[in-house]
């Protein structure tokens, strides 16, 4: 399961390095041919449309223009073009590639310009950005990739803003993976953006630093937004429901950074998460119940706060180690544990009342049943399992603070459960007495041109 999940934030260099010389030899051909006759298309000259004059350098692409048009006038670009789509469907067979700095590809808006990618042939994602400087992707729609919508990886100074990816396919095993999904790379924006359909994630930032995700929308995916093992992260006023899971920040083993912290999930609307789990078999995000809220997995100095939490019918917020997955740990450098994490002045109403009872952790919580409250999973539930080397204060060491009056919180004590006979009943306790602390509130995320 971790590999699976670690594989598609690995590096491939073979892949990568092929990519790039494809880029370099269209370009080659694109410039030879325009240096040889006078036939070059006027659709992708600079600055020939009134509507292009958002930059000194910018290149229209009108709605009938061809995909190997679209892609010369790519190939060709220099640090600071702008790449402008009109309003219109652009079929594309083979992946975008981008490789230049200080790049704009821009649209007409979501739905108005729409990149069609149901024939493609090539490529792992619909588009695709490596080790760039200040990539600007705004204004259309990605629409049924082979794989990931948007994949950036190693990227400094990324802005994603008003795209939408969705895949239309009934069959949820033709989607891919992931909608947006920057990874390793650092001062990235997420703003105003509409994820459907994700066989795995809708908003994914992995391994990254410097993030703000806001205003976006996640729905019908198997999680709508996730953060993974990323440092200073601000994850704010976005509407995720109907997923299986709503808003997720965990970290993982095995990956090249390690140790999730700073991160601050406020002003959200995270409600009727309860559609059925849909990833692939293997997939780590195939542990997670339908009917997940939030939980927050092994980081660090994580605050959560005035978000609405509704109708999430197996768990509405929950505080885990990377132990509920049962997978071992081979990685010596990974800490396990939750610790310094922070809920307060949340909202809840509904949910937990129906537990996933395709899912193992939901059917463990029916075994509780009898000892929560009105037989309802508490709105912000412990796994309560602690790093032993962490004795003090013997009642909460990790610094587990919620701030929830009138919310009903429970400790599973998972580990105290019998792994051969599972029972909550015999463990849980709700109480919240132990968990009525605070911490310092986790600094805001900043990014450099960007309006808070």
């Amino acid at each position: 399961m971790l590999q699976a999940r670690a594989g598609g934030s690995a590096v491939n260099s073979d892949a990568r390095l092929r990519r790039r010389l494809l880029a370099a030899l269209f370009a080659w051909a694109s410039a030879w041919a325009c240096a040889s006759t006078t036939a070059c298309s006027s659709k992708s000259e600079l600055a020939t449309d009134p509507s292009c004059t958002v930059a000194t350098h910018c290149k229209f692409l009108p709605a009938g223009t061809s995909e190997d048009d679209i892609q010369s006038a790519i190939a060709t670009a220099h640090g600071g073009d702008t790449l402008k789509f009109g309003a219109g469907t652009f079929a594309f067979k083979n992946e975008i590639t981008l490789a230049a700095d200080d790049l704009t590809l821009l649209g007409a808006g979501i739905d108005q310009t729409i990149l069609d990618f149901a024939h493609q042939a090539a490529g792992s994602e619909a588009v695709f950005a490596q080790q760039v400087k200040n990539l600007r992707l705004e204004g259309f729609t990605i629409r049924d990739p082979k794989g990931n919508g948007i994949k950036v990886l190693g990227a400094t100074g990324l802005a994603i803003r008003s795209i939408k990816t969705l895949w239309t396919s009934d069959d949820s095993s033709s989607h891919g993976a992931y909608g947006l999904y920057p990874v390793q790379s650092s001062n990235v924006l997420v703003e105003k953006c509409v994820a459907t359909g994700a066989s795995d994630t809708g908003v994914y930032v992995g391994q990254s630093q410097h993030v703000i995700v806001r205003d976006n929308e996640a729905y019908q995916n198997v999680a709508g937004i996730e953060i993974e093992n990323s440092f200073f992260v601000d994850v704010y006023r976005n509407d995720s429901h109907d997923n299986a899971g709503g808003i997720l920040v965990f970290d993982l083993p095995n990956l090249q950074q390690l140790g999730g912290h700073d991160i601050r999930v406020h002003d959200n609307k995270i409600h009727d998460n309860n559609t059925p789990n849909f990833a692939p078999k293997g997939n780590i995000v195939g542990l997670v119940p339908a009917g997940t809220g939030f939980f927050v997995m092994a980081n660090s100095n994580v605050e959560v706060f005035a978000n609405a939490f509704v109708n999430n019918q197996t768990a509405q917020s929950s505080v885990i180690s990377y132990f509920i997955t049962q997978d071992p740990i081979t990685d010596a450098k990974y800490y396990a544990y939750p610790r310094a994490v922070y809920l307060h002045d949340n909202t809840y109403a509904g949910g937990g009342t129906r537990p996933d009872l395709r899912n193992q952790l939901g059917l463990l919580l029916v075994t509780g049943q009898s000892k929560f409250p009105n037989g309802v999973v508490p709105d912000v539930i412990y796994d309560g399992i602690t790093d032993p080397a962490k004795t003090t204060p013997p009642e909460n060491p990790m610094q587990i603070c919620i701030k929830q009056p009138g919310v009903a919180i429970a400790n599973l004590h998972l580990d105290k459960v019998d792994a051969k006979n599972p029972d909550l009943s015999k463990t849980v306790v709700v109480d919240s007495a132990p968990y009525d602390c605070a911490l310092p509130a986790v600094d805001p995320v900043v990014l450099p041109g960007v309006a808070p």
